[in-house]
């Protein structure tokens, strides 16, 4: 998981770094319903890009998430 992710994950969502790891779901990261919103808020205020909430919950792993986040931010 990049550096970029797990830094919004934890300073701004608050979320426990020890649950964060790429085989971890969202679900299990402690990624709660208004965490996700929050989370995509914020990917398109940081960086631009427009992850949806459907995307977000649909990631199996933090690692597939990550992948997604890089691959949006590549396409810019």
């Amino acid at each position: 998981m990049t550096d970029d992710l797990t830094r919004l994950l934890v300073d701004d969502l608050r979320l426990p770094a020890d649950r964060l790891t790429d085989d971890a779901s969202p679900d299990q990261a402690g990624l709660d319903s208004l965490a996700v919103v929050e989370l995509s808020f914020l990917l398109a205020d940081r960086y631009g890009i427009d992850v949806a909430y459907s995307d977000i919950e649909r990631a199996g792993t933090l690692g597939d998430l990550d992948h997604l986040i890089t691959t949006k931010r590549s396409e810019r």
